[in-house]
């Protein structure tokens, strides 16, 4: 099990570095195999805004985009990326940036058009095995902010062993019960507020076996926006715990399983 030192934090926050709090976990029976960063190296990498966009003279599939840096004048940069569109927020490598696998950011020229950075998906900065397009930030972005920062990158991922009799240490919750218990920091629960219904629609459930399921709940929902999509924290805590973002329904569900270890499905009806 993948666990994410900056969620666990803000359930129980030792004065521990991260090497201690591992020894600590090992010591009480949650043996740790390992840490590791959540997010390779990389620098000189800031939102960029996308103000302009014109077609390239010479190439069909790239278009040259005007980017808002922060600074005083915007970059040109060329860019092939199927989503890029005007407004897009986006990781902007600088030029002397350097990505993953010591890939340098050099002034250059496409196709006879100067490129001033470039413009970055997801794969690119070390953050999935595969992307389709630019990495879409938040709308809401300041142009030229560090995008470790607005990530909050800078976390260490604690590898847990989990035996079978820990199944209490299934999520978040669970193992920040146990980091507090340790330690004696004090345990921080989320505050979670009743939802009361707001349809009356119900869906019969039939327990085949009451004894190895005493107990089903679930709730029917309706105005779902088919077209939402989950927000850019959920999706990096999801990655940092190994679950691949595919869409807030089910993202939502493997969130609220990891967060606080209760198992939940959501059903098309």
């Amino acid at each position: 099990m993948k666990v994410s030192e900056q969620w666990l934090r803000d359930w129980v926050d030792p004065q521990l570095s991260s090497a201690e709090l591992a020894a600590r976990l090992t010591m009480a029976g949650l043996e740790v195999d390992g840490i590791e960063p959540a997010a390779p190296a990389f620098e000189k990498v800031v939102v960029g805004r996308v103000a302009g966009l014109i077609p390239h003279p010479d190439a069909d599939r790239l278009r040259v985009a005007t980017v808002d840096v922060g600074d005083t004048e915007p970059l040109q940069i060329v860019c092939g990326a199927p989503n890029v569109a005007v407004g897009l927020c986006a990781p902007t490598a600088l030029i002397g940036a350097v990505l993953p696998g010591d890939f340098k950011i050099k002034p250059s020229k496409l196709r006879g058009v100067q490129s001033q950075g470039m413009l970055c998906s997801a794969k690119e900065l070390g953050l999935a095995e595969n992307s389709d397009g630019l990495l879409a930030l938040p709308a809401d972005s300041r142009p030229g902010q560090n995008v470790r920062e607005l990530l909050a990158l800078d976390d260490a991922l604690i590898e847990i062993e989990l035996t079978p009799n820990r199944g209490d240490c299934l999520g978040m919750e669970g193992i920040a019960r146990e980091v507090a218990a340790f330690t004696d920091y004090e345990f921080r629960p989320l505050p979670v507020a009743a939802v009361e219904p707001t349809v009356d629609a119900l869906f019969p459930v039939i327990l085949a076996d009451p004894a190895a399921c005493p107990r089903y709940i679930g709730r029917v929902i309706r105005g779902v926006d088919p077209a939402a999509k989950t927000p850019l924290w959920m999706q990096e805590r999801l990655r940092r715990a190994g679950v691949r973002s595919l869409g807030p329904l089910v993202d939502v569900t493997n969130y609220v399983m990891l967060e606080l270890g209760q198992p939940m499905h959501a059903f098309d009806l």
